[in-house]
């Protein structure tokens, strides 16, 4: 089922099994401009819905044998010496790093939303505050700045630049066409546009310079994300041990015994959620004026994808009315 409203940014929903069965519901404009109809193929920003295909990098390098997940930060970028804590790759990846939270540090040098912030000066601002939240792999706090890190140990292992290493070892390969790493700014002509919606029900753009790359970024469409979630049962991209690492829970218990605090079913760049209907694996992602959200069924072998670009659309009601269409469908 698609359908389409006039000069309104909307939503692309699509569930699809490794089978190829499929349920699709789209609605609204790309671009408010052109009028342009949100399609399977439509790129948005997915945010950090991102972060997966960062650890993913990881994964990849140390299935070569460049690195180690569970090495520490330090012998990769060796400034990182400065911070009171001996931090590991893992710990980035599951979010125990102790790190300062991204916006606190944007804070800190007087930057807001609408100005420009690269990895390079969040990377700098890391550095500079030197002290920890907490004792790394002690308890789960989500950090954006751990993916930003990420991303920067896969340049400076591959030797060439982040987009260019996930556009030739994930992309490339698995097909996805409309899929790129942007730096805040290149190739946006080519993304459907995000709008916020006021009081009186108007709709505005809305953007954000901020280069976050690794913690988001990654630009792809509902069609490539399909793509991306075959991955997950064929292992084209890594194999099969590659991707039961990624789908790997944070543990429990530190390497001392201890309980991790506020601890979470967090993966590699991705979330075990555990309900009545059984295991899936999921991600939201929320930058301005775009939402996505992304879940993977290892045991229904399916993949469901939203992604809108109305700021706080919400997504999760989206995703549950879909899997319930499917199934009143018996697709």
């Amino acid at each position: 089922m698609t359908k389409s409203l006039i000069n309104t940014p909307g939503v692309i929903a699509l569930m699809q099994y490794d089978d190829g069965r499929s349920f699709q519901f789209s609605e609204g404009v790309e671009d408010t401009l052109t009028n342009s109809p949100i399609d399977r193929n439509s790129i948005f920003d997915i945010a950090s819905v991102s972060k997966q295909f960062t650890a993913f990098s990881i994964l990849l390098l140390e299935q070569r044998g460049a690195l180690k997940s569970n090495d520490l930060l330090s012998q990769y970028i060796p400034e990182a010496a400065v911070i009171e804590g001996d931090i590991s790759l893992e710990n980035l990846i599951y979010h125990t790093s102790g790190l300062p939270c991204l916006f606190d540090i944007a804070k800190k040098k007087g930057i807001d939303y609408f100005s420009e912030f690269k990895s390079e000066g969040i990377i700098a601002g890391i550095f500079e505050e030197r002290h920890l939240h907490f004792t790394p792999g002690t308890k789960h706090e989500y950090s954006n700045t751990g993916y930003i890190l990420l991303a920067q140990v896969v340049e400076n292992v591959s030797g060439t630049s982040f987009a260019d290493f996930v556009k030739k070892e994930i992309f490339y390969p698995l097909g996805m066409h409309n899929s790129f790493v942007s730096d805040g700014l290149a190739r946006m002509e080519v993304a459907v546009s995000g709008y916020h919606k006021n009081e009186n029900n108007v709709f505005s753009p809305v953007f954000s310079p901020w280069g976050v790359m690794g913690a988001g970024l990654v630009h792809s469409s509902a069609g490539d994300l399909m793509k991306w979630g075959l991955n997950f049962s064929s292992g084209l991209v890594g194999g099969d041990e590659l991707i039961r690492k990624m789908l790997t829970p944070l543990p429990g218990l530190t390497d001392a015994g201890i309980m991790v605090e506020e601890h979470s079913s967090y993966c590699f760049g991705i979330e075990l959620d555990k309900n009545a209907s059984g295991e899936i694996y999921c991600h939201l992602g929320s930058t301005f004026g775009r939402e996505s959200y992304f879940i993977r069924s290892q045991h229904e072998n399916f993949t469901l994808v939203i992604l809108s670009n109305i700021e706080d659309y919400d997504v999760s009601a989206t995703a549950l009315k879909l899997f319930n269409g499917m199934m009143a469908m018996h697709i």
